[in-house]
């Protein structure tokens, strides 16, 4: 009678066989989970940014032409799902809901040194951009 299975080396040939293939493929798929990170926080600056435009065209409808003086004066009309504008020191920070680190938000909003807009600065995600407003 002939036995029939795998013999002990066969098993740890097949068990390194698949740790290479292990060992190979980690590293690849954790580049692309930090790829997509990146580009969700990418996508998620450019609909901040386009969330001050928004509350700022708002606040100027709302008040029939006049001009945001303060960065306080958006929050109310920031209204973007998965971000979180809020206000302190003059200077808004846009934080992404559920973010753990609330040192370091998406972007940051605060009016201009000639106070006739708004700078808007998302480190690394996008390039800064400068809202100019007049009534």
């Amino acid at each position: 009678m002939k036995n029939k299975g795998f013999t002990l080396i066969e098993l740890l040939a097949v068990i390194v066989i698949l740790a290479i293939i292990a060992l190979i493929a980690t590293p690849i798929i954790l580049g692309i989970i930090n790829d997509s990170r990146t580009q969700a926080r990418k996508r998620s600056a450019e609909l901040a940014y386009t969330g001050v435009e928004y509350a700022i065209t708002s606040y100027m409808y709302s008040k029939n032409g006049q001009v945001p003086k303060t960065v306080a004066e958006l929050e109310p009309y920031f209204k973007v799902e998965n971000v979180t504008l809020t206000v302190s020191n003059g200077e808004g920070k846009i934080k992404e809901n559920g973010a753990k680190d609330d040192a370091n938000p998406l972007c940051t909003i605060a009016l201009t040194t000639d106070s006739k807009g708004f700078t808007v600065t998302c480190d690394g995600l996008m390039d800064t951009k400068t809202i100019t407003l007049s009534e």
